[in-house]
């Protein structure tokens, strides 16, 4: 459920950024790119995930809380891009 809406509200967020001539190229871009990250993301993480039990004892983060924190990191920047000074919108929507 949670994965259908990220899906739906980030293409409604790319929709009214693009000019309608524009986003057959956009979404297609943006279904690549989501493609891509979906096939690295699980081996990164568990890169950093096996990593970190590794690291049990260091001082910032230990051991599994860097994986949750680099994964809240993400959601906060994701976040962030679609407010005012990054969020581009159409001037037809402006």
């Amino acid at each position: 459920m949670e994965q259908a809406t990220i899906t739906v509200a980030c293409n409604i967020l790319q929709n009214t950024a693009v000019i309608q001539e524009q986003r057959g190229v956009a979404n297609g871009i943006s279904v690549t790119l989501m493609s891509i990250f979906k096939a690295v993301a699980p081996a990164a993480g568990g890169i950093l995930f096996s990593w970190a039990q590794k690291n049990i004892t260091g001082l910032f983060l230990p051991g599994d809380h860097i994986l949750f924190f680099m994964l809240n990191m993400v959601s906060v920047i994701g976040l962030s891009l679609t407010f005012k000074p990054f969020f581009s919108m159409t001037s037809v929507m402006k």
